[in-house]
C-alpha cells in the first residue's frame, strides 16, 4: 500500500477527517508514506478488513474453482446479511444463472441479529443454555438436508465486539467462543444433513460485508476469525467486500440507509463478486458493477423470491407461540397448515428449474409465471369491498358529544393501526389475512389513505398507497409523502418518488422483529415529540436488530426509540404485558395502555421496567388502581373540540366491553394515578371493537373500529368462520354541532411559514402540534434553528422553551443555555422535563 494508489484508496474510507499528502517519489519519502501507510490502515481500514482484504482477494481468486453439483442442496444461513437476501433474491438468482445446466435447490433459514448458535432464534428459550438453542437450529436445518451451506455471521460479531464497554481480555475470550460456535454449528449441519460418506456437506464462510458508515463497527477481528475457522476446517472462505474496495466510488451507493446492510445495488455487487470467486474467477470490481439484469433473468429472479416468500412462511411462520409454542393446546389445530407449503415451494422450484438456463427458458413456463406474477399483483391492489351490510351500532356518547361516522367499507376494511399527516390525510393499516396468511393466500394486506375533500364530516376520498404487505399491525407517514410500515418481521419504509399518490419504492429500515404472535408483532408506531420514533413490541415478542450503534435485543415487551436519521435504536423501556398504547402530555410524561394483564394504564418512565419483564431489578406499578382486562390505544385529549375539564384526560379502547374509556390524571408525588370518569362512549353491539383513537385535524376524536364480533386470534380457531375479513369503520367523536362549529375541512401544514408553525407547537389542537413538529423535523435544523431564537424572544408561554429544547434534541443539537433555563423554572413540570433531557 506504500504507493500513490495506495494513498487513493485509504482517502475513500474517510473515517476520520484524516488527509493524505502527496509525497515525491523518493526513497525517504516512500518509508515515510510507508510508516503512515500501516498506521492509516491498522487505525482506520482496519474496520474495513482492508488488510485481510487485499491479502485474500488474490488467493481467493486462485483457489480451484468451487462446484455445485446436479442435485445438490444449498443452505444459505446467517445473520442480517442472508436473511435479506429472502427479499432480494439475487445471490440466489446469480448462482443459478451460473449453474444453469444443473439442478440445484436452493433454501435460506437465516436470522437478523442471529449467532451461530441461535440466539436470535432461541425466542422462549432465550434464558436457556446455548445448547437448548442450538436444537431449535437443527430442527430447522433438518428441514433443508443440505449439501452444500454457506454461513454469514461476521456481521452480529463484529457488532457485538463493538459494544460498550467490552475489554481486550473479553473480547479475545469472544473471539475463540465464536470460532467454537462456528464449528459447532459446522458440526450441526453435517448431522442434520442427508449425506453419504463419499458427499459430504461442502461449506462456504463469508466474511462481513465491508461498511460505509463512520459509527458502523470494526470488522477485522470478525473476518480474521471466520478466516481462521475456514482454514482449521480446509473449507472455503470468501471475502466479496476485498472486491468492492477495488472500487472508486462511493460504497454507500450500495448500502442501505444505515450505511450497514446492503441495498438492491449492494446484492447485485454481491452476488457477482460471490459467483465469480466461487468459480476461482479475477473479474475486476468495475466489470462486476457493470452487470446489468435482461428481461429473462429478472422473471428468474421474481420467481426466486417468491419461492423464498413460501419458505419463509414454512420454516418461520407467524403465530408460533399457538402452532407449536407453549399455547399449542389452545391453537394447536392450525399447525396442519404449516406443511402444506411445501408442495407450493417444490412447485415454484420446478418453475425455476425451466427458467434457469436464461439462453432457453421455457416459454410456457415464461408465461405462466408471468401470468400468475401479475394475478397476484392484481390481488394485491383489488379494492376493498364489503359483501353483506353489517348492523349500525348504536352508542350511549357522553354528554355534549356525537359519534358519526366519518369512514367504512369500501374504502377501508379491518383496520388495525392509523395516524394523520401534516396534510390532514388518514393513513390506515388494514389487514384481512390476520391472524395469519394462509397456504397459497396471496398477501392482500394494504396501507390505506383516507381523505374529507369537502370537509362534511366524513371522508370521500380513499387511495390504496402499498399493497402486498402480511398483517401489517402499524402505519406512520413520514410528513414527506412516504410512511413507515409494521409488517411482520420488519419495518419499512415507502416511498412515492412521481407524486402520483401511490407508493413506487420500498426500503427494509429494520429486521427482525419477532412475529411469535401477531397481535403481539411491533405496532403503535408514532412521532414523539423529540422527533424520534416510537413503537411497541409485546410479550411473545423476541427481537434482534443489528444497527450501526451496535447489536439491540429485546425479549420481550417494551417500547422502542428510534432514529430515522442516523438509526440509533434504543429500549425506551422493558415490560407490560401487550402495550397496544402510547402518549405523553404537555410536558413529556410518556404513559402506555396494556392489552392484557388486568393493570390498564403506567407512567411509561424511559428505562423503566415494568410487570412480565424477567430480568426487572424494580418492577413499576400500575398508575391505575382497579381491574382492567383489556385496553388498546391511548390518548390524551388535547382539542378545542372537548370541555375545558376534558383537557388532558386518558382515553383508551376497551375493546372486550364495546367502550371507550375515560381517566383522569392526577399526580402524586413523582408519578401519576389514574381516576375512572364516566365512559366517552359505549355500544351493546358486538360488533363494535375500538382497536386506535386519534386526534383530528378538526380536535375531534377519531376510533378505529375493527368491527368483528372475534376480538382476536386467542379465543378460537384460527380460521372460525364468524371471523369478519371484510368490515370496518372510522367514528369522529366530537362536540354536537352548533352555531361557531370549527371547519372541518383539513389544513396543510406544509405550506406554512417556519414560524407559523412554532406558533401550532403551542396550539390547542394535539394533531396540529404533532404535525407540525413533524414538518419542522422534516425542513432540517439549518432551515428551522435560527428561527427559534427570534421567535422564543415573542413567546409568553413557559412552554415555547420546552418545545425549542425538543426541537433541537429532535437535531441532535442540544442547546445547553435553553436546558439550563427551563431547569431553573419556577413550574416542576418544566423542571421535570429538564431533568428527563439532560439524562439523555
Amino acid at each position: 500500500v506504500a504507493t500513490r494508489s495506495g494513498a487513493r484508496l485509504l482517502s475513500r474510507f474517510n473515517f476520520r477527517a484524516f488527509p493524505i499528502p502527496t509525497f515525491r517519489k523518493t526513497r525517504q519519502t516512500d518509508r515515510m508514506f510507508y510508516r503512515f501507510a500501516c498506521l492509516a490502515v491498522c487505525r482506520f481500514a482496519a474496520s474495513l478488513s482492508l488488510v485481510t482484504g487485499l491479502l485474500t482477494t488474490a488467493s481467493q481468486a486462485a483457489e480451484a474453482p468451487f462446484e455445485l453439483k446436479d442435485g445438490d442442496r444449498v443452505l444459505f444461513i446467517g445473520d442480517t446479511f442472508f436473511e435479506r437476501e429472502v427479499d432480494f433474491g439475487r445471490i440466489e438468482t446469480r448462482l443459478t444463472v451460473a449453474y444453469a445446466d444443473r439442478a440445484i435447490t436452493f433454501r435460506n433459514l437465516s436470522w437478523a441479529g442471529d449467532t451461530p448458535v441461535g440466539r436470535a432464534r432461541a425466542s422462549f428459550d432465550w434464558n436457556k443454555s446455548e445448547a437448548d438453542w442450538l436444537v431449535r437450529v437443527k430442527e430447522q436445518i433438518g428441514l433443508v438436508k443440505p449439501t452444500v451451506a454457506f454461513l454469514s455471521y461476521g456481521m452480529t460479531f463484529a457488532l457485538e465486539q463493538g459494544r460498550t464497554g467490552i475489554s481486550p481480555t473479553e473480547q479475545v475470550a469472544e473471539t475463540e467462543k465464536f470460532k467454537t460456535n462456528l464449528g459447532k454449528l459446522m458440526d450441526a449441519i453435517q448431522a442434520a444433513a442427508v449425506t453419504n460418506s463419499n458427499r459430504p456437506v461442502k461449506f462456504v464462510l463469508l466474511a462481513p460485508i465491508a461498511v460505509s458508515t463512520r459509527t458502523g463497527p470494526n470488522i477485522s477481528s470478525s473476518v480474521a476469525a471466520i478466516q481462521a475457522v475456514a482454514q482449521s476446517r480446509n473449507v472455503r472462505f470468501l471475502n466479496p467486500g476485498s472486491i468492492e474496495l477495488g472500487l472508486t466510488d462511493d460504497l454507500r451507493s450500495r448500502r442501505s440507509p444505515d450505511g450497514l446492510q446492503l441495498n438492491e445495488s449492494g446484492y447485485r455487487f454481491y452476488a457477482a463478486a460471490i459467483a465469480d470467486l466461487l468459480k476461482g474467477q479475477a473479474e475486476s470490481p468495475k466489470k462486476l458493477l457493470e452487470y446489468n439484469e435482461d428481461t429473462t433473468e429478472h422473471l428468474l429472479n421474481a420467481t426466486i423470491k417468491h419461492k423464498n416468500e413460501l419458505f419463509f412462511h414454512r420454516w418461520r411462520p407467524a403465530n408460533w407461540t399457538y402452532l407449536f409454542g407453549f399455547r399449542k393446546n389452545e391453537q394447536g389445530r392450525n399447525s396442519v397448515e404449516i406443511p402444506k407449503f411445501d408442495p407450493l415451494v417444490a412447485e415454484w422450484d420446478a418453475k425455476i428449474g425451466k427458467l434457469r438456463d436464461l439462453t432457453k427458458q421455457d416459454s410456457t413456463v415464461v408465461k405462466e409465471v408471468t401470468d400468475l406474477l401479475a394475478a397476484e399483483a392484481r390481488a394485491r391492489r383489488t379494492e376493498p369491498q364489503a359483501q353483506q351490510p353489517q348492523a349500525v351500532p348504536t352508542f350511549e356518547v357522553a354528554e355534549g358529544l356525537e359519534a358519526t361516522l366519518w369512514a367504512e367499507n369500501p374504502s377501508l376494511h379491518k383496520p388495525i393501526q392509523m395516524n394523520w399527516d401534516p396534510q390532514g390525510r388518514l393513513w390506515v393499516a388494514s389487514s384481512e389475512l390476520y391472524p395469519m396468511i394462509q397456504p397459497g393466500q396471496p398477501a392482500t394486506d394494504t396501507v390505506v389513505v383516507l381523505e374529507d375533500t369537502d370537509g362534511d364530516g366524513k371522508a370521500d376520498k380513499h387511495t390504496i398507497f402499498a399493497d402486498g404487505l402480511v398483517v401489517p399491525t402499524g402505519v406512520l407517514p413520514d410528513g414527506r409523502g412516504g410512511c413507515y410500515v409494521a409488517a411482520s418481521h420488519q419495518l419499512l419504509h415507502f416511498a412515492d418518488t412521481d407524486g402520483d399518490g401511490v407508493a413506487d419504492q420500498k426500503t427494509i429500515v429494520l429486521s427482525s422483529f419477532g412475529t411469535e404472535d401477531t397481535h403481539h408483532n411491533l405496532h403503535t408506531l408514532r412521532w414523539g415529540y423529540d422527533g424520534h420514533i416510537y413503537f411497541n413490541q409485546s410479550i411473545y415478542t423476541h427481537t434482534h436488530i443489528e444497527t450501526p450503534f451496535g447489536m439491540r435485543r429485546l425479549n420481550s415487551a417494551g417500547i422502542w426509540r428510534f432514529n430515522p436519521d442516523t438509526y440509533a435504536l434504543e429500549v425506551f423501556t422493558k415490560g407490560g404485558c401487550n402495550p397496544w398504547g402510547h402518549h405523553w402530555d404537555q410536558y413529556g410524561n410518556s404513559f402506555f395502555s396494556d392489552g392484557a394483564g388486568f393493570k390498564g394504564i403506567y407512567h411509561a418512565m424511559e428505562g423503566g421496567t415494568y410487570f412480565t419483564y424477567s430480568d426487572l431489578r424494580r418492577e413499576g406499578e400500575s398508575i391505575s388502581p382497579g381491574n382492567y382486562p383489556k385496553f388498546a390505544s391511548l390518548e390524551l385529549i388535547h382539542s378545542p373540540a372537548f370541555p375545558a375539564d376534558w383537557q388532558g384526560s386518558v382515553v383508551t379502547c376497551d375493546f372486550r366491553a364495546h367502550r371507550i374509556v375515560r381517566f383522569r390524571l392526577n399526580e402524586v408525588g413523582s408519578t401519576f394515578q389514574t381516576q375512572e370518569l364516566p365512559d366517552l362512549l359505549r355500544s351493546t353491539n358486538v360488533t363494535f371493537r375500538p382497536i386506535d383513537l386519534r386526534t383530528g385535524p378538526d380536535g375531534a376524536l377519531y376510533i378505529a373500529d375493527w368491527s368483528n364480533p372475534i376480538i382476536q386470534h386467542g379465543e378460537v380457531d384460527f380460521r372460525d368462520p364468524r371471523r369478519d375479513k371484510e368490515h370496518g369503520r372510522i367514528w369522529r367523536v366530537a362536540a354536537k354541532k352548533g352555531a361557531g362549529s370549527p371547519s372541518l375541512r383539513p389544513v396543510d401544514l406544509v405550506k406554512k411559514s417556519t414560524p407559523d408553525l412554532l406558533d401550532l407547537t403551542l396550539s390547542a389542537n394535539g394533531w396540529a402540534q404533532e404535525q407540525a413538529r413533524v414538518v419542522l423535523r422534516q425542513r432540517g435544523a439549518d432551515q428551522v434553528l435560527p428561527a427559534v431564537k427570534p421567535w422564543l424572544a415573542q413567546q409568553t408561554d413557559p412552554r415555547a422553551k420546552l418545545e425549542a429544547v425538543w426541537l433541537y434534541e429532535a437535531y441532535e443539537r442540544p442547546n445547553d443555555a435553553l436546558l439550563g433555563e427551563l431547569a431553573a423554572a419556577s413550574d416542576g413540570r418544566l423542571r421535570t422535563a429538564a431533568a428527563r433531557q439532560l439524562s439523555r
